[in-house]
């Protein structure tokens, strides 16, 4: 009995300092959710947060892979141009190589928008390396 006590009381006091370090990092999903909250806020540093070091960015007038810094600002101009109205997600899935994707739409200034992000493990953390934004032509 004591010595159950002693793994909860362990547990409890390293579960936190594993949180604050890093040590747990959210999955894909955590991730995912994450990138859409900032979407749906129109706010390109939240989103850019989660990029890789280099990212495939693809949105009105770019088509590159850039830097996260890049990407970030590139994402900025367009949400500055582009005042989000509405995001959500309309398909989600995994790829048998560990990636996950999710495909949305996007209501920003007077267009509909198709997003699509990819969200692979690097180095243990779960980061975007794909970003799409592409005017919904249907």
């Amino acid at each position: 009995m004591n010595m159950k006590k002693t793994y909860f009381n362990l547990i409890i006091l390293i579960l936190p300092i594993m949180v604050c370090t890093g040590l747990i990092v959210p999955g894909p999903e955590e991730t995912a959710a994450q990138v859409t909250a900032a979407i749906q806020a129109g706010n390109a540093a939240e989103v850019a947060k989660n990029f890789n070091a280099m990212v495939d960015l693809t949105l009105p007038g770019y088509d590159d892979s850039y830097s996260k810094t890049q990407a970030g600002q590139i994402l900025k101009d367009f949400f500055s141009q582009n005042t989000v109205k509405g995001f959500k997600i309309t398909r989600q899935g995994s790829s048998p190589d560990g990636s996950h994707y999710n495909i949305g739409s996007l209501e920003a200034g007077k267009k509909v928008y198709r997003v699509y992000f990819i969200i692979k493990a690097v180095n243990g953390q779960n980061l975007v390396q794909q970003l799409q934004v592409q005017e919904n032509t249907q």
